[in-house]
């Protein structure tokens, strides 16, 4: 076990860092540290002297394979049940003084029918006595039709169930025991007629029979051995697994005449959820912490949690503390925290809290880093007190989520070490864990909390779904249905993987189904948009200029600027609020709007010739891209260093954007009206858009009119529409609501200028291939036979020449040119510098 831990290790380590996840390895803790488990003892100590630690015997799932008791968190944890089909019995148990007059009892696991010791009714409810064939049952009357569904029968008398009480029958299986009144009817409130018979046949192996039997001092017959074998019973089949004594049990009680019928009944059961093998009810002796005693305070210290999700989660959290039964916490294992109960023959006992403790207890020498493992402590032996004799630890060990719960004291080495850090840092401001973990590992942080400090361990909790395969099923290694995360990482950044679960319902306890195709589209509108942003930016940044531009007098840079310090206020009250879901989403709209709003509004002033309105320009994406990485950093700590390091050209920042401190949005530069117009313009925009695209009119196609109906906007808005939509002119007017009509007509002119558009972006196409710089400037000739390419560059000469950096511009044949396709006619384009 413990090559194994330290086998994962460096492959943890690995995988941490590649997902961008700050983890302080060299000084991390593992529960089998002597110096965790030493505080583990500590803990069982602390709470046996308290009275909160007892020993005795109750029914729990238990694990023959393994040969320990489980929890039942530990089962619903990761839904270890399964749907299975079984065959089940009602079976005949004949009154001992009327011959020919049976109770009918009905089972789903014949193989405890060995052990049974009683029959248990319903003292209130209603029974009948039937007749069918030539023999009597006795059931309860709510069942009557189910039970004889195919037979028919004849009520002989209706009564009620305490009529029954300590009427003895036949056993089907004979166990001896010195006990005596066992085979009678015994009552019980808790049998009902929702199913089976109203008769429960009772046997150690279930929890409302084991306190029956406890009730009525009747023998407890354990007929099945810890390892799940037969123990007791027909000789021939003694060492049978359980399982296959079903089967002995269903065939010998049909050969004896004593089935009354069976039928397949499929439904949901217990399965180990370390080795898959099915689980049983049984009666262990055990260490047990009684949650019981103190279950009003627990329910109180939960109330003043804070989850995330809020409703759902706090409700689950609180239903399960009001249902826990006392805690278990002893295992029939090996590789775990050691019990440190010694006992001794004549009956005493001492339990340890401390090495040193047992140090001075010992009758062997105790090394200080004593491994407090099995193995090695259950060769340590204790001179009782009383009677002089060697006591011997017992062979348990702690359950591993007593360990577990244990992590904020014994990550600490508490109360041995580091008492004054413990103190500043308990309780912890949040823990994180996925919605398995609020029946297991919260749960019994809480319990032990409050059991501890009376005080809850943590302040926040943040509840995570599951993450399922994309058919919705389970991920499984056995059913190789997950992607491998490396590839991921390799193939989309983990930054994009992050963004795209902290994005997630499952960031609000939603289950989720693995899309790797959103995981692309995520991929895309983060890592390229913001990658492409950055190179934009790089590309014209000198370093001369700021990282601010707040009083800028510019349209886009005032809403730019307004937008990010709404951005700023909005992620922060998100995260606050531990609610990365929305944080993603203000996230996202807001690189949108960087990438394919101010961006590409912006590109002539990137480009243009005015020196002010350009270094404008610069400081405001600048200012947006300091801002952005330090609000993206917790969620997309790559790209976000990524942006930093590209900042720091003629900028004094911090070595990495993690070191920085988080950034405070400025109230006052949050313009509501402007962000609330360009909105209003953007949504103009989009509609426009739609109706080129219902007319087939491509954008690079200039149009000549927008009508803007009801709609009140300053020009510096109508320039950026005309810019969008490439329209020469927009028209305001009247209107009850906005509208807006685009006049759709295209003239000779129009034509001729998006063909000399087509040609600027070839020409610019040329440019790119030969690695010219916008410093470049070239000799340009073009070549055509279509008399419209020729009349549009003659017409937008000028405005060509200035778009693609030419001092002079011919048209003839050029000595070394290419060719190109522009409104279905060819053209050929050369140029030298």
């Amino acid at each position: 076990c413990r090559s194994k831990v330290f086998g994962f290790i460096n492959e943890w380590k690995k995988t941490v860092k590649r997902m961008g996840k700050w983890i302080e390895f060299d000084n991390s803790y593992k529960t089998m540290d002597s110096s965790y488990m030493e505080t583990v003892w500590w803990i069982f100590k602390t709470l046996h002297d308290k009275g909160y630690v007892y020993e005795g015997k109750k029914v729990l799932m238990y694990c023959p394979r393994c040969q320990t008791p489980i929890a039942n968190a530990e089962i619903d944890m990761d839904n270890s049940y399964k749907d299975i089909t079984e065959k089940t019995i009602t079976t005949k148990f004949e009154l001992k003084d009327e011959k020919g007059t049976y109770f009918l009892a009905w089972t789903t696991t014949p193989w405890t029918l060995i052990g049974n010791a009683a029959l248990a009714v319903n003292e209130n409810l209603t029974y009948v006595k039937v007749e069918s064939g030539t023999e009597k049952y006795i059931l309860i009357k709510d069942r009557l039709k189910e039970v004889f569904k195919n037979k028919t029968y004849k009520i002989l008398e209706e009564f009620k169930g305490s009529k029954m009480i300590g009427k003895d029958y036949l056993p089907l299986y004979a166990l001896e025991t010195k006990n005596k009144g066992h085979y009678v009817i015994a009552g019980g409130n808790e049998v009902t007629s929702e199913d089976g018979t109203g008769i429960v046949h009772m046997a150690t192996y279930g929890e409302f029979d084991y306190e029956m039997i406890k009730k009525y001092k009747l023998p407890i017959f354990q007929h099945i051995g810890n390892n799940g074998t037969l123990v007791a019973g027909p000789k021939e089949w003694l060492g049978m697994w359980f399982k296959e004594v079903d089967k002995k049990v269903l065939e010998d009680l049909d050969n004896r005449g004593v089935t009354f019928s069976t039928e397949n009944y499929a439904h949901s059961y217990p399965f180990c959820y370390r080795c898959n093998t099915p689980l049983i009810y049984n009666a262990v002796a055990s260490w047990f912490i009684d949650i019981t005693k103190i279950k009003k305070e627990i329910l109180k210290r939960g109330k003043e949690i804070k989850w995330h999700p809020a409703s759902k989660m706090e409700k689950r959290f609180l239903n399960i503390v009001k249902t826990a039964p006392d805690w278990c916490i002893a295992r029939n294992r090996y590789w775990a925290t050691a019990i440190p109960v010694w006992k001794c023959s004549c009956g005493n006992q001492k339990i340890i809290g401390s090495i040193e403790e047992l140090s001075k207890s010992a009758i062997e020498k105790v090394p200080k880093d004593l491994d407090l493992h099995k193995h090695i402590v259950d060769n340590i032996h204790l001179k009782c007190e009383k009677c002089g004799k060697k006591m011997e630890r017992i062979p348990e060990v702690l359950d591993c989520w007593m360990e577990s719960g244990a992590m904020p004291y014994a990550s600490k080495h508490y109360p041995f070490e580091n008492k004054e850090k413990f103190d500043s840092i308990f309780p912890a401001d949040f823990v994180s864990e996925y919605v398995a973990q609020v029946r297991t590992w919260f749960y019994y942080m809480h319990v032990l909390g409050v059991l501890l400090f009376d005080h809850a361990p943590f302040q926040h909790v943040v509840v995570t779904g599951n993450i399922l395969a994309s058919d919705g099923q389970k991920m499984s290694k056995s059913k190789n249905n997950f992607p491998d995360p490396s590839l991921m990482f390799d193939k989309f950044g983990a930054d994009s993987l992050r963004f795209y679960l902290m994005s997630n319902p499952v960031m609000n306890g939603e289950d989720i189904n693995f899309n790797e195709e959103v995981l692309k589209d995520i991929n895309r509108k983060v890592y390229g948009l913001l990658s492409n942003i950055k190179s934009f930016y790089e590309l014209f940044n000198d370093g001369k200029g700021e990282l601010d531009n707040t009083k800028s007098k510019n349209l886009l840079d005032i809403w730019l600027i307004s937008k990010t310090n709404k951005l700023i206020k909005d992620v922060t009250e998100s995260l606050d609020n531990y609610d990365t879901v929305n944080a993603c989403a203000k996230i996202l709209d807001y690189i949108g709007e960087l990438s394919t709003w101010y961006v590409r509004r912006s590109r002539d002033r990137f480009k243009g010739k005015d020196l002010k309105n350009k270094q404008a320009a610069i400081n405001t994406l600048g200012y947006a891209l300091r801002n952005l990485s330090l609000v993206i950093a917790p969620i997309t700590p790559f790209i976000a260093e990524d942006v930093h390091q590209a900042l720091m050209k003629g900028h004094k920042l911090e070595e990495s954007v993690h070191l920085e401190l988080w950034p405070k949005s400025n109230s006052k530069t949050i313009d509501q009206e402007i962000m609330k117009n360009m909105d209003l313009t953007r949504d103009l925009v989009s509609k426009a858009l739609s109706e080129r695209e219902a007319a087939k009119i491509p954008i690079k196609q200039p149009l000549a009119t927008l009508t803007i109906l009801g709609a009140k906007l300053e020009t510096e808005y109508l320039d950026l529409i005309k810019d969008e939509l490439n329209v020469k002119e927009i028209k305001l007017k009247a209107g009850k609501e906005v509208k807006m009509e685009l006049d759709t007509k295209i003239t000779p002119g129009l034509l001729q200028e998006r063909i000399s558009r087509e040609l600027i972006r070839n020409i610019n196409e040329l440019r790119k291939q030969e690695n010219l710089t916008l410093k470049d400037k070239i000799e340009l000739c073009i070549e055509a036979s279509s008399d419209l390419i020729k009349k549009s560059a003659e017409r937008f000469k000028q405005s060509i020449m200035d778009s693609v950096q030419a001092d002079k511009l011919e048209f003839r044949s050029c000595e070394k040119s290419k060719e190109f396709i522009i409104d279905k006619e060819k053209v050929k384009i050369g140029f030298s510098k």
